[in-house]
């Protein structure tokens, strides 16, 4: 195996780590951190309306499934 060779070897097998760090990064830490925010975001408003419960359950689901949608993560 030529010095080229052996060069080529190494980049390549570095971008295949850096991929599928950053694919294990988009499919399991990004929806996680995606759906704390909008838990957070939903509460938030939910606790601002000055209704009674069923409606507030209403306003947190309405501001969560929202939230998630606009970040591209499916429930």
């Amino acid at each position: 195996m030529t010095n080229i060779q052996k060069w080529f070897m190494i980049i390549a097998m570095w971008v295949g780590i850096l991929f599928l760090i950053v694919v294990f990064y988009w499919m399991a830490i990004r929806p996680a951190l995606v759906r704390k925010m909008c838990s957070q975001r939903a509460k938030a408003v939910s606790e601002q309306s000055k209704t009674g419960l069923s409606s507030m359950m209403e306003i947190n689901r309405a501001v969560y499934s929202d939230c998630l949608r606009q970040n591209g993560v499916d429930k």
